[in-house]
This record gives structure tokens, sequence and C-alpha cells, in this order.
């Protein structure tokens, strides 16, 4: 009993902690190191309740006993930008940690089992340090540090149902945590009076959304698994505050007239609906194949990022405006992601498992709307792990290096033309550590 109330106290701290991490990276597929060994592939488990949640819930069917599933990753970025006033601009590499985990078990002797868990939803952070490109009459708010961030982790229930031993159903529901940050030059896009000037803008939001998720699982036979699932969009109505300073804008406008401003802040956020397909094939007792296709619906989910400014305190801007409040949106018009996945898994004793995948995407980020912000443009990603069982633990580590990409940005749609022929160059690597009990 006092080592329930124990793992019971770190999965909450772990749940508390996870809504304020940073990542690199960004739409998570998969969340165990098993699954980031095998290049992104999800393979039900008899004690994985964490990528069930994650992943596809009808792989909650096969687990046996009690299950305690704990992960952090760590993720090492690089990258740099050019433009027409920087030369390979860093992109600053301080690591993101994000610790998460899950608790699942079959449900006595009846055909359901249930999951709960925290799990990494979307995870993007931009953290620059570059000059100011001129804007509208020039302005320039020289060398700046550049930030975005996007973060979203899901609190999530699922159920399954087993059918028979060749075939399962499970679904989840989840609510997503959402927190935003810009602390950046802001360039006004839509809002008529302001649209192409700009103004530092240090803004931060939060919300909660609701998603949902279904997912099969089939086995034809004893050596084939076939899995398909399918994740409903989250819309996000996230609230917060913004503040600012337009004095560069201000000064080349030839306005003089107190710079600084606050703001009430909306954002609205909709991530995306995603399906995929898996297969795993257990060749011999030693040798398993995986494989994964993943689509993502950028496309009707980043179209524009609406941004809603009440109760402004600057009576300058009010009086352009027309009102202490406005509305802009900041053109985003993402494509489709499509990810293939690919992993082989060997036993090399009765407790130790290798693993080695590889995965590619199509970056969904257009290069009309590119910016060093919005760059998650990674496309390749080659990964191994390890695992080692130890009587009811199980001890795992994986490793992904995904390689620098690059992207160029030829007449930019944003206004100001401050984006105009720049490149932007992005990889990552990151490292998961996990730590399961069986109990």
């Amino acid at each position: 009993m006092k080592f329930r109330s124990q793992s019971l106290y770190l999965m909450c701290a772990l749940f508390l902690i996870s809504g304020v991490a940073r990542a690199q990276d960004f739409y998570m597929n998969t969340s165990s190191a098993r699954s980031l060994g095998l290049g992104g592939v999800y393979v039900a488990s008899s004690d994985d309740a964490l990528d069930a949640l994650a992943t596809n819930p009808a792989g909650l069917a096969f687990l046996q006993g009690r299950n305690l599933n704990l992960a952090a990753d760590a993720v090492f970025a690089r990258g740099s930008f050019t433009d027409s006033v920087n030369s390979n601009a860093p992109l600053l590499t301080s690591p993101g940690v994000i610790p998460y985990g899950a608790f699942g078990m079959p449900i006595d002797h009846s055909r359901f089992s249930f999951a709960v868990g925290a799990t990494p939803e979307l995870l993007s952070t931009a953290d620059w340090r570059y000059v100011d490109a001129p804007g509208t009459a020039g302005a320039t708010y020289g060398l700046q540090q550049q930030k975005s961030a996007i973060n979203a982790v899901r609190f999530a229930a699922g159920l399954s149902y087993s059918f028979s031993s060749r075939f399962s159903l499970g679904a989840t529901v989840g609510a997503v945590y959402n927190t935003n940050t810009l602390q950046a030059p802001y360039i006004f896009q839509s809002q008529p009076q302001l649209a192409g000037l700009k103004t530092l803008l240090d803004l931060h939001t939060n919300g909660v959304g609701w998603n949902a998720s279904v997912g099969a699982l089939a086995h034809p036979t004893r050596k084939l698994e076939l899995g398909l699932a399918w994740q409903s969009r989250t819309v996000i109505n996230s609230t917060g505050n913004a503040s600012g300073n337009a004095y560069a804008q201000f000064a080349a406008l030839g306005v003089n007239a107190p710079s600084t401003f606050t703001y009430n802040a909306a954002v609205q956020n909709v991530l995306p609906q995603s399906l995929l397909a898996s297969a795993a094939w257990q060749a011999n007792s030693h040798w398993l194949l995986a494989f994964q296709a993943n689509w993502i619906d950028w496309k009707e989910a980043f179209v524009v990022l609406p941004v809603s400014l009440t109760s402004g305190t600057n009576a300058t801007i009010n009086s352009i405006v027309g009102s202490n409040a406005m509305q802009d949106g900041v053109p985003l018009h993402w494509k489709d992601q499509y990810a293939f996945h690919a992993g082989v898994e060997r036993s090399l004793t009765e407790h130790t498992t290798l693993r080695a995948g590889f995965a590619h995407a199509n970056s969904p980020v257009p290069s009309s709307t590119l910016t060093p912000l919005t760059a998650a443009i990674l496309s390749d990603e080659i990964s191994t792990g390890l695992t080692y069982r130890h009587g009811k633990s199980r001890y795992e580590a994986a490793y992904a290096f995904r390689p620098t990409s690059a992207q160029s940005v030829g007449q930019s749609s944003l206004l100001a033309g401050e984006y105009d022929n720049s490149t932007v160059h992005v990889g990552t690597q990151s490292v998961i550590l996990g730590y399961s009990l069986q109990f």
C-alpha cells in the first residue's frame, strides 16, 4: 500500500511538471522509449499503457496486471537563420526536458482494460537571437531575443475491449492544456489600421481544449499485428495578457507619444486531427519488424492564428484603431503532413532488447509563411534504443538524431517583406529514458 501511494504522488507531480515543460520537437506521435527506438512505430505490449494512450487505445487490451510507465524526454536543438541583415544567426540550444507517465490495468477478469496518464501532444519552442530587419518606414528594434512557444500536454483516460485474442477496440478522451508565448517584434497582419506596422510584443496565454481518439488492433495470425487509429482535432481558446513597446515604429512614423501598452489577450489554437495505420511482424523469437504511416491534417488546423487584444492602455494606439480592442490574424496556411516509419527489434538475451528505426515526413510549413519562429521543418529521423528487464521492472533508453533541414523563402506573404530571401536551418537530437513497473 505504501508503494502504491508513493507511485500515485509521483505521477501527480509529473503531470504538474508536464504542463510547463518545453522542447523543440513538434506534433507528437508516440511517447515511449520503445517507440522512439523503433522510429516512431507503436507496437502493442503487455506492459505499455503510455503509448496505447498516446497512439492506439486498442493496445490497452493487451495489458497484464497493473502497469506504471514513467518517461522523460530531453531534446537538444541546433539551427541558424540568414536574411538581409543576419548571417547564420544561431538558435539558442538550451535543452528542454519533458517528464510524463501513465498507469493502466485490466478490469478484474473482464474483457475491459483502462488507463490514465499525461503525454506531450504538441511541443514547439523556437528561441533565437538575431537582428530585427527593417520593416514599414524602416522601423527596426535591432538585436532581439525572438522566442515563440506553442506547447500542449494531454491528460487522458482510455478504455479498451478485447473481443477475442485476435481483435480489440479502444477509445480515449483527453483534456489538452495549452500554453502560448511570444516574445519578439510582432508585425500586424490583418488589423486594418495597423497592418504592416511592428511593435515589440510579450504575450502569454493558456487554456484547455478537449479531444478524443479511437483505435483498433487485429492479429490475423499469431505473428502479425495490424493497427488503425484516429484522433480528433482540438480547439483551444486560451487567455492571458500582452504587453509591449512600439517606440521604433512610432519614431519611424514621426509619432511623438508614449509607446508602451498592455492588453488582455486571447489566442485560439486548433490542433489537427490525425490518422495512422501500423503493421508489426514477429518474424521469430528474436526479430520484430514494424511499420507505420501517419496523416496529420494541418491544412484544416493551421490556417490562421487568431489573436484578440482587448482593454488596451495606450491612448495613441486606441485612437488609431478607434477602440481599445482589436483583432489580428497571423497567416499560416500549413499543408497536410504524411509520415512514414520503420523499425526493427532484436532480442539479444532474455533480458535485453536492441532497436533501430527510421522515419521520414514532409515539411508542413509553406515557404510563403515560414519564419524562424514557425520552422517545424524537420523531415528525417534516425533512432536506436535499448531495453533491460529485471524482475517486474523495465528500464529503457532511446536516442534519435534528426539531421538539419533547410528551407528558404523567396517572396514572403507576410507583410513588410522582412522575411523575403531568408533561409532557416533546424535540426535536433533527443534522448528518452523510461521506467516501467508491472505489479
